[in-house]
């Protein structure tokens, strides 16, 4: 499978020296630009100076692929700022395990311990699918808030042309009838002035020597004054189809439109994540959330979180304030540094002394629900920042 994706950058992480450079070698056929990093005391150091597109996690046991993950969360930034891929090794036993660990979206994906002699290429290839993606999402313009938002000003936009058009046509026609009138009442007032001139009405001003040739002048006016207030009312016609038709066609095209970004970011832009180890607290809030047509996603740790975020991009986040791993402030602290940091965040918390609204005002939280949560006030806070 040589000349795959060379492009791409690859760090193997491991526990044994002989298994990353061994690997690496392995690699070297399909990919150029392969590091590794073995040595615990600079796992963090050297994820931070390579920032890979491809992380392989080649650990004797998943357990420690994990510890080692955390790890760059917890004493670096790059994990949480550079997009990337995570494949993560396992034996035959912990296969499962490494399935509900990417099913989570903990890491991205997980094969078996190598050698492999029976698809020696699923591995290479899972590094070009990661890469793929990878670039894929990295091409993307707009995330989900992002469409929402663009939704919402969509519809204002089409309101407003509605109006506009609207508008606009009414005023044409009320020019053209408008237009109409002033030549009548101008023709009355012509017709008026004729019949007080040749009936002496004004010959302390005008004397009318042949009444039969103001008749016959002031009817060639008339006659004249029609066509020119007539040709002035069909010179507003085409103005007025033109914004009826605009408006016609406009309509339907923005109704495209809308039903494009409906289907785009129309749902995602009501997901939620909800980031809590408590499995009841889990269901609790997904069945509030649900019930109102929201998407609700959940991570167990900070740790899963942050990582989570890098492939999805929910419009509100509910974070715990206690954590298995790092608790919610440093959570909202860390994530505030990323791509991320324009998703509201509203701290879930059974505590509501000074300390704990001050510490989470500061890492960027923008709200809080205790508990027990009352539905009432957590569809309010989270249907009040997706507004937003």
């Amino acid at each position: 499978m040589s000349g795959i994706d060379v492009n791409g950058k690859i760090l193997v992480a491991s526990d044994q020296r002989g298994e990353a450079e061994a690997l690496q070698a392995q690699l070297a056929t399909d990919y150029s630009n392969i590091s590794v990093s073995y040595d615990p005391e600079r796992y963090v150091e050297d994820f931070e100076r390579l920032r890979p597109d491809v992380l392989l996690l080649v650990f004797n046991r998943i357990e420690d692929a994990q510890s080692y993950y955390l790890g760059l969360y917890r004493f670096g930034s790059a994990a949480q700022q550079h997009s990337h891929r995570t494949i993560v090794f396992c034996g035959k036993e912990q296969v499962k395990k490494a399935f509900d660990l990417c099913r989570k979206q903990y890491f991205d994906d997980y094969v078996l311990f190598w050698p492999t002699p029976y698809d020696g290429s699923r591995l290479p290839m899972s590094i070009h699918v990661a890469l793929r993606e990878l670039k894929q999402a990295r091409g993307l313009s707009f995330n989900e808030r992002q469409l929402g938002d663009y939704a919402r000003k969509l519809d204002d936009f089409g309101r407003t042309l509605d109006r506009r058009l609207a508008e606009g046509g009414m005023q044409a026609e009320s020019a053209a009838a408008q237009l109409a009138r002033n030549g009548e009442r101008l023709g009355e007032a012509i017709t008026h002035l004729r019949d007080r001139l040749a009936h002496g009405g004004l010959d302390d001003a005008v004397a009318v020597r042949d009444a039969q040739k103001l008749e016959k002048e002031f009817g060639a006016l008339v006659e004249q004054i029609g066509p020119l207030v007539e040709s002035g009312r069909v010179a507003t016609e085409p103005l007025r189809q033109w914004a009826s038709e605009l408006q016609r066609e406009s309509s339907a095209q923005l109704e495209q439109a809308r039903s494009l970004l409906k289907v785009l970011g129309g749902s995602v832009a009501r997901r939620v994540l909800v980031v809590d180890d408590d499995e009841f607290s889990q269901k609790v809030v997904a069945r509030i959330l649900e019930r109102e047509g929201y998407e609700v996603i959940f991570a167990g740790s900070g740790t899963e979180a942050l990582n989570l975020l890098r492939k999805v991009k929910p419009s509100v986040i509910l974070m715990d304030y206690m954590l298995p791993d790092q608790d919610g402030v440093e959570t909202t602290r860390k994530l505030k540094q990323t791509d991320s940091s324009d998703i509201p965040v509203i701290m879930l918390t059974g505590q509501s002394s000074r300390d704990t609204l001050i510490r989470s005002l500061a890492a960027g939280a923008v709200d809080f629900v205790t508990k027990p949560i009352s539905p009432q006030v957590l569809l309010a806070k989270v249907g009040k920042y997706l507004e937003l």
